[in-house]
């Protein structure tokens, strides 16, 4: 069975656990590779799995606290991940810190290519933050979290060719931007 957006929501504020089956199949994911992103660096597997459990369990609790008028649902569930996955990753970067003399850190060619590969990255989320709003959420959704052109299109009220335009421009600034650092 397949429920709208709306429908989805309607039925999650009313505790419908078969909804909240369907909101863990659709979102998972997205949710996922958003907690990977911010926990590979200092996280276990265990750790990203925990986050995204605790991200659904937050929805749940807080379902009549999303307003379709501030946003849609997937940026406002987006939200509470990103948040929870820095909570996770602050508390993690602590207890780390506690034992870092447990660790011996070697220095190679590939510790220097990700440090390399992390200041890029550095630089690439100060752009993406830099764009406008919409540029910014077209950018996300379709490069982060996969969103087809026909989705964005559908999703924004953008035609087709406002869609592709937008997106080329963004990776027309980014490349300037990394060739030029």
């Amino acid at each position: 069975m397949h429920f709208s957006e709306l429908e989805l929501i309607s039925k999650i504020k009313k505790h419908n656990r078969y909804a909240f089956e369907i909101l863990i199949r659709q979102y998972s994911k997205s949710i996922y590779l958003l907690t990977y992103n911010i926990l590979n660096v200092c996280g276990t597997k265990e750790d990203m799995e925990e986050c995204v459990s605790d991200v659904f369990i937050e929805v749940w609790q807080k379902i009549n606290q999303f307003n379709p008028q501030r946003g849609n649902f997937k940026t406002w569930i987006l939200m509470l991940t990103k948040y929870k996955a820095l909570s996770y990753k602050r508390a993690l970067s602590t207890m780390h810190m506690d034992n870092i003399e447990d660790y011996q850190i070697e220095i190679g060619d590939d510790v220097v290519q990700q440090v390399i590969e992390r200041e890029t990255q550095e630089q690439l989320i100060e752009i993406i933050n830099s764009l406008s709003i919409l540029d910014r959420e077209l950018f996300i959704r379709r490069y982060y979290l996969e969103e087809s052109i026909q989705d964005l299109m559908h999703s924004f009220g953008l035609s087709r060719s406002a869609v592709d335009n937008r997106l080329l421009r963004i990776r027309k600034t980014i490349k300037e931007v990394l060739t030029y650092e």
